[in-house]
């Protein structure tokens, strides 16, 4: 065969192994860049988000210090402050609430492509983005979604890993965040005390796995928290501010549908209720 023939067989094939390339490693290496691009925007639009979310706080608390102001002088003036006080409060809410939707956004995408490849960090994408649906008030979607993974990874024996356990932690702080706002909202007592016995249960749970591998600090004191929750006076509830974190102003509709459906299993031998685990203590601010 001469050089001219050979030249116009590696031409000819040369489209199927382009073909080939893209369809095979080629598409994965896309994928890979493409989630990898999708991450970093997310991590920055979460920074974005947090800013938000301090800034909604510091009007939250300004709203309470101007609440407390008008009902100890009963003044007009005053009144007409802690109204605008509450109006702005309610505003930079709205917009951690709109920048978290973006970052929850983002994540789902990323989740996807790194689903595809199987990649580990999959999982990590996961919890970020019901993280993030939960601090953007829709609670439910994230908190569900965090339930129905805990499930599955129960079922293949997995509950004890550490990303089942980040997983269970984040799904605590959820209903911890929905107990807390049902009660603020008025809603009857079965309802916010369903969300708070999930959100202990699960605290003690994670608690029990760190403090088995020398670990006693945050989550022990996360379930003193959801303890204090169900302890404490409607009235003394009512006067503290909300925790950093929380989403939505006390007015968000993600509360409302939270699911009733089974929850994860426990460990052998966990108790059934953590009542007495821990102590009644203050909610620490910026929790």
């Amino acid at each position: 065969m001469n050089t001219g023939k050979l030249a116009w067989a590696a031409w000819s094939i040369l489209p199927v192994i382009v073909l080939a390339y893209h369809f095979g490693p080629g598409q994965a290496i896309y994928q890979r860049d493409k989630a990898a691009q999708l991450l970093a925007q997310a991590g920055t639009q979460q920074d974005t988000a947090q800013a938000a979310q301090d800034a909604a706080h510091e009007k939250h608390l300004a709203w309470v210090a101007a609440r407390r102001r008008a009902i100890k002088t009963q003044n007009a003036d005053d009144q007409r402050a802690a109204e605008a006080a509450a109006k702005e409060a309610d505003e930079a809410y709205a917009k951690a609430s709109g920048a978290w939707h973006a970052a929850a956004d983002t994540l789902g995408k990323a989740q996807g492509m790194l689903e595809t490849l199987e990649s580990p960090k999959a999982g990590e994408a996961r919890i970020a983005r019901d993280r993030a649906l939960i601090r953007s008030g829709d609670i439910a979607a994230g908190v569900n979604d965090l339930d129905g993974w805990l499930d599955e990874l129960t079922e293949k024996g997995q509950s004890q890993t550490p990303i089942a356990k980040s997983a269970r932690a984040e799904a605590a702080a959820g209903y911890y965040y929905a107990a807390r706002l049902m009660r603020l909202a008025g809603k009857p007592a079965s309802e916010w005390m369903e969300a708070a016995s999930w959100a202990r249960q699960d605290f003690r749970f994670v608690a029990e796995l760190d403090a088995a591998g020398g670990d006693i600090g945050d989550q022990q004191k996360n379930l003193e928290i959801a303890l204090n929750l169900e302890q404490s006076d409607s009235d003394d509830l009512v006067a503290m501010p909300l925790l950093k974190n929380s989403p939505c102003n006390g007015k968000c509709d993600g509360i409302n549908k939270l699911g009733k459906g089974k929850k994860p299993g426990k460990k052998p031998g966990q108790p059934k209720d953590a009542r007495g685990a821990g102590g009644e203590s203050d909610i620490p601010a910026g929790w």
